[in-house]
């Protein structure tokens, strides 16, 4: 994508991105969507915690949901080399995101990275794990365009938000979701194992919720079968996608590999 026009002067903790640059399920990478971003920003309220990106400038800055989250002033981009103590989602880590990570939410912030998922071995990955405390999403479903129902393989602005709710930031959550055209579909498509995640107080505590509700999951989906039902998007079906449909040049903040 083309590069990100540098926001304003950011809030602490975040320096913008520069033009130039593993994210795994939870982090963020992103797909090109089909929805475009108008110029100019809209009025949200100022979030409780602070956003921020490690924008790669891979994708398509209209179609891009980090690049919207910036716009519209929720949202700081930085560069891989800017200094960051909070929170970044990443498959670096074996430790899941959980209310247990509130204090360091609160006082340094949150941060995706944003990128394209067929360039995620161009990044500086060295440098991104130095940065900040890692963690890892659970097992969730995108509701984007591209990888509508896929596990993992979730935008920055779905990564973000998702964080913001398992932490137990709602209201912030809801003003991301707000922001791009899939935000609602994202959370109706898992709004149920979200707020089980958001009761998760320790890390152990949300693996263990993920790990029963994937089993219970699978087990609903393999009754339904036997009985003749269709089946939606679920944690334990996700559809096959044609060549054309897999990520061409695109980003987005939430791409973690689980870890078993």
């Amino acid at each position: 994508m083309g590069g990100v026009r540098p926001a304003g002067k950011g809030r602490k903790g975040c320096r913008h991105a520069e033009r130039n640059g593993k994210p795994a399920v939870g982090e963020g990478c992103e797909s090109d969507s089909t929805h475009s971003d108008a110029e100019g920003s809209i009025g949200f309220q100022g979030l409780t915690i602070k956003l921020c990106m490690f924008e790669f400038s891979q994708n398509d800055a209209k179609k891009d949901s980090g690049v919207r989250l910036v716009r519209r002033g929720l949202a700081t981009s930085m560069a891989a080399n800017a200094a960051f103590k909070g929170i970044v989602l990443s498959s670096s880590s074996s430790t899941y995101l959980s209310r247990a990570d509130r204090p360091l939410l609160e006082q340094f912030g949150l941060a995706g990275i944003n990128c394209s998922w067929n360039r995620v071995e161009e990044l500086p990955w060295a440098r991104l794990q130095r940065q900040g405390h890692h963690r890892i999403l659970p097992h969730l479903l995108a509701a984007n365009t591209i990888n509508y129902g896929r596990p993992f393989k979730l935008n920055t602005a779905e990564a973000l938000g998702a964080a913001l709710i398992i932490a137990g930031f709602d209201q912030d959550a809801a003003q991301v979701f707000d922001s791009f055209p899939d935000g609602e579909q994202f959370v109706r498509l898992n709004g149920e194992v979200l707020r089980l995640y958001s009761q998760a107080s320790s890390s152990d505590e949300l693996k263990a919720v993920q790990d029963h509700y994937l089993k219970r999951t699978q087990q609903e989906a393999a009754e339904r079968r036997e009985k003749g039902m269709d089946l939606p998007p679920s944690a334990s079906d996700s559809e096959e996608v044609s060549d054309e449909e897999r990520d061409e040049d695109q980003l987005d903040a939430a791409g973690n590999t689980i870890k078993a």
